[in-house]
């Protein structure tokens, strides 16, 4: 005789087992990511370096003539090879894409997008999550701008507050256009995004960061080397103003002077390599 009861009983038998199953599953899923992370936080603090840094796939290319502009601003772009060249692109055409670009009192130009996204990139081309989560727009001003927040004039800035970096567009390009001054707004304000999410955000993307500029900080407490690296002129006075300046200055002369930095201060040129997992033996030409 058939059970109604029995057959109810089975289905819910059923019908749990497939629930538990599910949710076995995406507790598995969840644990293996989190024990993915935790492996390579281990794996960046015994090699100072991330565990993979490119999975771009099916790179997306520039259009012939923003290649063009990548060509003509940038030699750390020339100095690819072909496949980090694809790679460095790709993250140019993703960032235009996810960051909004304001003017004031500028018109917005696709030059403007991909000369801003390649000093981004090249700054953080050695991270593999290399969007940050500190800021969703870029604003751009003609010329020097009266900011609201210092109530002073600027050439750009980094508000975590209103979540946006700004920049007077003639001093941006000035500073990609002249190579050897050691001034690039870009790096300048873009290192203050990356020093600051380092700071706010707890996260393995972070780590090398952060224990890298811990390790920079220790380095120079030793006195003889401060005074050498402030004897030495070779950081601009506003470097000294506080930690955040120093660390942007800082980036600014290892990609526009490396040379002279390697030479007199290898420790320092080590943890800033380190930071930013600068590896050029490895995707440079």
């Amino acid at each position: 005789m058939f059970s109604l009861h029995a057959y109810s009983t089975e289905e819910q038998f059923k019908n749990d087992a497939i629930v538990a199953s599910i949710l076995l599953i995406v507790f598995g899923f969840f644990f293996f990511i989190y024990f993915l992370q935790v492996v390579e936080v281990m794996y960046i603090r015994t090699t100072k370096k991330p565990l993979i840094v490119y999975t771009h796939w099916f790179p997306r290319k520039v259009k012939p003539y923003q290649r063009d502009l990548l060509i003509q601003n940038f030699t750390f772009y020339n100095r690819l090879k072909p496949k980090y060249q694809n790679y460095f692109e790709h993250r140019v055409v993703k960032f235009v894409k996810k960051y909004h670009f304001e003017g004031r009192g500028v018109d917005i130009t696709d030059e403007m997008k991909i000369l801003i996204a390649g000093v981004y990139v090249k700054l953080t081309f050695g991270q593999r999550h290399y969007f940050n989560r500190m800021f969703d727009s870029i604003v751009i001003y003609p010329d020097i701008y009266f900011s609201e927040i210092s109530e002073q004039y600027h050439k750009g800035e980094f508000n975590p507050m209103k979540r946006c970096v700004i920049f007077s567009w003639k001093h941006f390009h000035e500073g990609i256009s002249i190579t050897n001054d050691n001034l690039n707004l870009g790096l300048h304000e873009f290192t203050h995004t990356l020093h600051i999410e380092s700071k706010k955000i707890i996260s393995f993307k972070t780590v090398l960061f952060k224990e890298s500029l811990q390790s920079l900080f220790v380095i120079l407490q030793n006195e003889d080397l401060k005074h050498k690296l402030i004897a030495s002129g070779m950081l601009r006075e506003y470097a000294y103003e506080n930690q955040f300046e120093f660390v942007a200055v800082l980036l600014e002369h290892f990609f526009e002077s490396p040379e002279p930095m390697k030479a007199q201060f290898p420790e320092i040129y080590t943890q800033v390599k380190r930071m930013i997992n600068y590896n050029e033996n490895h995707f440079i030409s």
